[in-house]
């Protein structure tokens, strides 16, 4: 992993930005989620995920291609590393707005160590803010404000976590996950599911998604929603279309086998 091409790709500005910092934290995730979208384009082309760090590198970086989870995270967490960043894997059951749950481990989320404190630094979710959350507990939380919505992450169980979005002035977990370090290697079962099960979400959808100036964007099948906490905006999406908005939201320059082969 060339971390000088890696920078200059982000647009990262290493002048004054050594220090494993919450302020360096900060702007390197926003520059990732700015320049990474989410996507799970392979998946839907039937193209299996490899978590190599060479492989993503080349992928996101040289293809300048997003990922999932597995992908952007653990390539996040190399680049961390090599900043000197004391960061951590941790294993999310992901809770869906209908009230269902994911598989442990469907979800891999990071957490960073600084002077003690530990910020929730996921930028492979598809719904977080574009800066890290601070954890506290559920007396003692510092709210994250983002263009979308008003973020917190708070201890609900010994060596365990809630990541909640406030939605219509209620807190709701998108996710919890374990304080436990993890390495790639535990997800690698995970990792498999997602990118072949029939049950797996990613498998049944197509999902891209990233943060914008005016707030967020994200493209199914179907709809590309262009929204933020004041507005939602919504647009068909067609054979005809979809290079077009994958160019214009996402930077993207892919095909996408199922508009191509006339499913959608």
């Amino acid at each position: 992993m060339n971390i000088t091409d890696f920078e200059c790709y982000l647009n990262i500005n290493t002048s004054n930005r050594f220090k494993p910092t919450l302020e360096a934290l900060n702007y390197y995730m926003k520059r990732f989620m700015m320049t990474v979208p989410f996507e799970n384009i392979n998946v839907q082309n039937k193209v299996s995920i490899s978590i190599g760090i060479d492989n993503l590198y080349d992928k996101i970086v040289n293809q300048q291609r997003g990922g999932f989870c597995y992908e952007l995270n653990h390539l996040f967490f190399k680049y961390l590393e090599c900043k000197g960043g004391h960061v951590t894997r941790t294993s999310a059951i992901v809770h869906t707005s209908d009230g269902g749950r994911s598989p442990e481990g469907s979800h891999m989320s990071l957490y960073v160590n600084i002077n003690g404190t530990f910020y929730i630094t996921d930028v492979g979710f598809g719904d977080v803010p574009l800066t890290a959350i601070e954890l506290g507990s559920k007396n003692q939380f510092i709210s994250t404000h983002d263009r979308n919505s008003v973020y917190r992450a708070i201890l609900s169980k010994d060596n365990q976590y809630d990541l909640q979005k406030q939605i219509q002035n209620k807190w709701v977990t998108l996710y919890v996950a374990h304080l436990q370090p993890q390495y790639i290697e535990d997800f690698e079962d995970k990792i498999n599911y997602n990118d072949h099960h029939p049950n797996s979400i990613f498998v049944q959808q197509l999902l891209i998604t990233q943060p914008q100036s005016f707030g967020r964007a994200t493209m199914t099948y179907h709809t590309l929603t262009l929204s933020n906490d004041i507005n939602k905006r919504k647009y068909n999406v067609t054979t005809d279309n979809y290079k077009h908005f994958l160019k214009k939201y996402f930077n993207l320059d892919v095909k996408i086998n199922p508009f191509e082969n006339k499913l959608y």
